[in-house]
């Protein structure tokens, strides 16, 4: 969902590299490798993936080449562990502080609060980042300790060469407000950095496109930058737990200068040898590394890394683990020779079955292979008379297409690489692989030992697309058991998971809404279907009985409260078309806030924002609330809604939903 970029800092670090290598696409995709890449490892994936550590640079940059030269952009992982001892650059005067690190909430109370001006006590309840566990903060450019407010805007740039918007984080600053006493907030001071933000007790680390930064907040009015770290690599998420951040970062790789791998510049480089790959030869294109640092001092800590592609790859943080995905691609040449054998070995003559058992057994690329096939194939047709040639030609070729149906979930897999997560101390403890390839985060989820993820499985042959829900054992990655088949001809565009239920969203032209009863890990099973127009690209539980969509129906943001207190029969209670044609909630979950004291969501859009009671089954119209230009986050501390604009924070009593208050954000 959220596809900004993340960085991540807190109290205590770790960092984690990888690269993953995908491989070429089945049934449709006629990319090849060159003749002279050869794949010297076990064809097989479901349940052997492995992965080994390089033993040089000269083996990194033979592996990237050969990655390379697979084309396409998919990629395994590698993966590494390494112990730094690089400290951050101290600013000039300033003393370290050490302190204890108390665990954080998910929700901000009284007793947590820190700071704060003339004594006024700290509110009753302070809403937080909207995140996918609870427990585990994620980077937003909102933060705040319970008394006082982070917000740190960033304007949208429009890029010609991208599909979507990017932060633009140059020239900004972040916002200090007091929240105390909450119906009058006030601007206090001001932050000469601009990104995403975590903050952890008096710590607040902001994370820039091009730099790390941690600020001593104990003053709130004058906040005191304290270290800085280089960032090199572009981050794709972070997570913070129990004071510590786990970040996970993407930078390109090349032939010529592999390793070593520098997320943090030369303060945390990671050599050759402490990186790892699949044992499988994959194409490569990206390195991915995680950094964890201690908010405090910035000082680096434990670190793991491994190499994956740019694209389909997601993170997904439980409170035990780390998973990190890759996608792989079958050769298609393997395949081809694999089917004249299994399908048309009663066919063919005696000759050009030896021949293929001859070529099977070669040690030479997919690609050659295949070339190897069809010459034997083309042979073996120039013996027959022409009618019967076309005859036959034809016959195989609808065997090949049924052939790749069948194998369908063969064909795109994804690999699982699980990292446990202790403290700073970081290990890759297991591999495991899935048919198909995740949307994003919240396709995964760890429930009591078990691991679930969904997936979609593109088309091959004369197999139509499809979208399945594995789960597997989360100590050994083994698979469990399977949901197969949900919406065909579709893709996944949203998952969530509630405790032993699974909701997912597929779309082509309508909407499908799935209900999994995952209860029985080992027996997953599609229990209720609904069919809508639109789509819901985001779900959340609103309560026991119920799952809010937000998404697009005919290029408006739309509404759905879907009833699911029946799983086999879900049906829609309400639906609201908003005439907004974007919401920040879009672009990422950590826009969207929903207020269970006061039924009520407030959904961000570019004409300010909208307030929506879901109480009792319906969904009306509370309030909107215009902003100078598009709404970007809101939040509640006790009875009062802060909206936040580009450069304004207007404040709604949310008793009444009279506007009381706006507060000019200009940084004095």
């Amino acid at each position: 969902m959220d596809r900004t970029r993340l960085l991540g800092a807190s109290l205590a670090v770790v960092v984690l590299a990888v690269v993953v290598a995908g491989a070429l696409a089945l049934g449709g995709d006629t990319t090849r490798p060159p003749a002279d890449v050869v794949n010297d490892s076990d064809d097989e994936r479901a349940s052997n993936a492995t992965v080994a550590q390089f033993e040089s640079e000269a083996a990194v940059a033979a592996y990237v080449q050969r990655g390379q030269r697979l084309a396409a952009v998919d990629a395994p992982f590698r993966v590494r562990r390494v112990r730094f001892t690089a400290q951050p650059t101290t600013v000039r005067g300033e003393p370290d502080v050490q302190r204890e690190l108390p665990a954080r909430t998910d929700a901000v109370g009284s007793s947590a609060a820190s700071g704060g001006a003339g004594g006024e006590s700290a509110p009753e309840r302070v809403s937080n980042t909207n995140v996918q566990v609870a427990g585990l903060q994620e980077p937003d450019i909102l933060k705040n300790d319970g008394r006082n407010v982070y917000y740190a805007p960033q304007r949208q740039r429009f890029e010609p060469w991208m599909d979507s918007r990017r932060p633009d984080h140059n020239d900004g600053e972040t916002h200090v407000l007091s929240a105390t006493p909450p119906e009058a907030p006030e601007e206090i001071g001001s932050i000469d950095a601009s990104g995403q933000l975590l903050q952890v007790d008096d710590t607040l680390v902001v994370l820039e496109d091009d730099t790390v930064r941690g600020y001593d907040v104990s003053d709130p009015a004058a906040p005191t930058q304290v270290w800085t770290h280089p960032l090199e690599d572009e981050v794709v998420t972070a997570r913070e737990r129990d004071g510590r951040l786990y970040l996970v970062t993407r930078s390109s790789v090349s032939v010529d200068d592999p390793c070593p791998v520098k997320p943090l510049g030369g303060d945390a480089a990671i050599a050759c040898d402490d990186i790892y790959r699949p044992t499988r030869q994959v194409p490569v294109d990206a390195t991915y590394s995680a950094l964890a640092l201690d908010a405090e001092s910035g000082a680096v800590g434990d670190a793991i890394s491994f190499v994956g592609t740019q694209d389909d790859t997601a993170v997904y943080v439980s409170n035990q683990s780390l998973y990190v995905t890759y996608t792989e691609r079958s050769e298609r040449g393997a395949l081809r020779v694999d089917f004249l054998l299994e399908r048309q070995g009663d066919r063919l003559p005696a000759w050009a079955v030896d021949r293929l058992e001859e070529i099977e057994s070669y040690n030479i690329s997919a690609t050659s292979k295949e070339r190897e096939a069809n010459r034997v194939l083309q042979q073996y047709l120039a013996t027959l008379d022409q009618s019967k040639r076309d005859r036959i030609a034809s016959e195989i070729s609808n065997d090949y297409r049924s052939y790749l149906g069948d194998h369908q979930r063969d064909l795109l897999t994804t690999g699982i690489v699980r990292v446990g997560v202790d403290g700073t101390d970081l290990a890759v403890e297991t591999v495991g692989t899935v048919p198909g390839r995740p949307l994003n985060q919240f396709s995964l989820s760890e429930h009591e030992g078990t691991l679930r993820i969904t997936t979609t499985v593109p088309a091959a042959g004369n197999a139509q697309s499809a979208n399945d829900l594995y789960t597997l054992d989360a100590d050994s990655l083994d698979r469990l058991g399977a949901a197969k088949g949900m919406g065909l001809n579709e893709e996944v565009f949203a998952v969530r998971y509630v405790g032993d239920t699974a909701y997912v969203v597929t779309f082509r032209r309508v909407d499908p809404f799935h209900v999994v009863d995952v209860s029985d890990p080992s027996d997953p099973e599609e229990v209720g279907q609904l069919e809508l127009p639109g789509f819901s690209s985001y779900l959340h539980p609103v309560d026991g009985n119920h799952v809010l969509g937000i998404g697009e129906e005919d290029g408006q943001v739309k509404a759905v409260l879907f009833d699911v207190s029946d799983p086999s029969d879900p049906t829609i209670d309400d639906d609201h078309l908003f005439g907004a044609g974007w919401s920040a909630v879009s672009d990422t979950h950590h826009a969207f806030l929903l207020d269970r004291r006061h039924g009520v969501f407030f959904l961000p859009t570019g004409q300010g924002g909208t307030v929506v009671d879901y109480s009792d089954g319906e969904l009306s119209l509370k309030t909107t609330v215009d902003t100078d230009g598009a709404a970007l986050r809101a939040m509640y501390v006790d009875d009062y809604m802060y909206v936040f604009g580009q450069d304004e924070l207007v404040v709604v009593d949310e008793r009444t939903w009279n506007r009381t208050r706006t507060v000019a954000l200009d940084g004095s």
